[in-house]
């Protein structure tokens, strides 16, 4: 095996199976499997030539119906299923690698979003604040982080995703704000 695959972080083939049946809406089980090598052999060069593939996917198959994830075949006939628990599973994994398009020219607003989680849901908070994170916000302050693009539909997925935020998250947009210039300059702007 290459060296310079050994150090890559390995995909998970839950993962794969998860996104396979949700863009496919089912699928036989018959189809995932080679559905599920190919974009394993695609994301992970790892995995290619190894003979304990098809049986990792089976296995990782089995796995996720003994957790409630998917609803295997019982017949050739039937498709896998993705269960509500395996769907929601979905959605979350859809929120942490969400990424705010950027259009061609910035329009000279600044994204806002604010939360106030108080103390005692501290788990959500720190969730919250690693998905603006992860999505390329600037944090101005612990409850305060801006983008220059619109944010309309992460606040939305957030807000699907942590489901009990209420109304402690704001979103809004400011036109101009007062030194701007280290904002710009993290996001290469003029």
């Amino acid at each position: 095996m290459d060296k310079k695959y050994e150090k890559q972080k390995k995909v998970p083939v839950q993962k794969i199976i998860l996104k396979t049946l949700i863009a496919a809406g089912g699928l036989s089980l018959a189809v995932v499997a080679p559905n599920v090598l190919g974009a394993l052999m695609k994301f992970d060069p790892a995995y290619v030539g190894r003979k304990d593939v098809q049986r990792r996917i089976k296995e990782t198959l089995w796995r996720m119906e003994r957790n409630g994830l998917v609803a295997l075949p019982r017949s050739p006939h039937q498709r896998v299923t993705l269960l509500p628990k395996g769907k929601a599973l979905v959605e979350r994994l859809k929120t942490e690698n969400y990424t705010i398009p950027k259009p061609l020219l910035w329009d000279g607003k600044w994204r806002v979003v604010m939360f106030d989680i108080p103390e005692r849901r501290k788990r959500i908070r720190h969730q919250l604040r690693r998905l603006l994170e992860r999505a390329g916000l600037i944090r101005l302050h612990d409850s305060v982080w801006v983008h220059p693009y619109p944010c309309d539909e992460l606040v939305v997925l957030v807000k699907a995703h942590l489901k009990n935020i209420r109304g402690e998250m704001h979103y809004f947009v400011a036109e101009l704000m007062a030194s701007d210039r280290f904002l710009r300059d993290i996001f290469h702007l003029p």
